[in-house]
This record gives structure tokens, sequence and C-alpha cells, in this order.
């Protein structure tokens, strides 16, 4: 299990070995290389001669800023193996050196996929929360429309009660002048 960014202080993670191993495993076979190289050109004389010579046949194919180049990248390339290196020794350590790169590969790829899915799952609990949000809110919105209605049904039944009161006050004081005065017409008649 690789704990990258979550170990203690003072503790190093599986990544960070591995890292390390690969470091040192690179370190080495620069060595290595540099040893057999220094040992090859000793015992050879002759292999300085040819360097020279087919570096003489292939400078007009080549242009030296091109031949730069290639020299350069074949030096950081670490896939490339010439035939001088081409010893069991130097490639079982490629063969760990490049293990040891295809775990921590392998490592930070299985953290991403487990991230990747993380985000995943949160994205769809952010996609179902916003859907839920925005069915209350248009819940929200219609109840809100209906309580306008019924609020404005109210308004127009209260102003309708309330002219309807108003009439009923003006027939209740017509009724009651009209009473007042045939009360006073038979009180008068009876009088006579």
């Amino acid at each position: 299990r690789f704990l990258i960014g979550r170990e203690k202080p003072g503790e190093q993670s599986e990544v960070a070995q591995l890292i390390q191993q690969t470091l040192e495993q690179e370190r080495w076979q620069r060595e290595m290389m540099e040893q057999r190289y220094t040992q090859y050109t000793e015992d050879d004389e002759e292999t300085g001669e040819y360097a020279t010579d087919e570096e003489e046949e292939m400078s007009p194919m080549f242009p030296s800023g091109e031949m730069a180049i290639e020299v350069f990248e074949l030096a950081e390339n670490e896939d490339a193996l010439s035939p001088v290196e081409m010893d069991p020794e130097k490639l079982v350590h490629k063969f760990k050196e490049l293990q040891i790169k295809h775990a921590v590969t392998e490592a930070e790829i299985q953290q991403l996929k487990r991230k990747l899915q993380c985000l995943e799952q949160e994205k769809a609990r952010w996609r179902a929360e916003k859907a839920q949000l925005e069915q209350s809110v248009e819940e929200n919105k219609e109840r809100m429309e209906k309580l306008e209605g019924y609020w404005m049904e109210a308004q127009n039944l209260c102003q309708a009660v309330d002219e309807h009161l108003k009439e009923t006050q003006a027939q209740y004081q017509t009724l009651e002048r009209k009473y007042s005065k045939a009360k006073r017409l038979i009180k008068e008649y009876q009088q006579k």
C-alpha cells in the first residue's frame, strides 16, 4: 500500500524508497559503464583510431549539430544498450531497475485510479445533490406560486366581503331610516 504524502515525519514511503533504490542503481550503472569504458579503451588501442575513422566517414552525412544531439540523446537514453553493455550482470541490473520503475509507475497509476474513482464518486454525489436541490427549488417555486394564488384569492374574497358589508350597512341604514319614518307616521296617524 503506497501512502504518498501521508507518511509520518522521519519515515520514508515505499515509493520514496523505490525511487532512492533506482537512483542508487543508476549511479552504480554509470560507475560501472565508466570503468568498462576506461578498461575497454586501455585494452584496445585500435578503438580510438576506428572511432576517428568512423567520425570522418559519417561527418558528410550528418552535420556536427545533429551528431551532437544524437550522441546526447544516446547518453541520456538508458533503454538503448550498446554491444559493450550486453553482459548478463548489466542486463540483470537493468532488468531490476526497470522492475523498480515499473513498480513505482504501477503504484502511481493505482493511486491515480483510486483518486479518480473517489473524484467520480464525489462528482456523482454532487450531481445528485444538485438535482435534489434543483427539484427542491422547483417544488418551493410551485408552492410559492400556489400560495401566491391563494393569497390573491383571499385578497379578492376579502375585497368582495368588504364591499358586501358596505352594501349591507347602507341597506341597513336605509331600512333604519324608513322604519323610523314609518314609525313616526303611524304615531302621528294614531294621534289624529
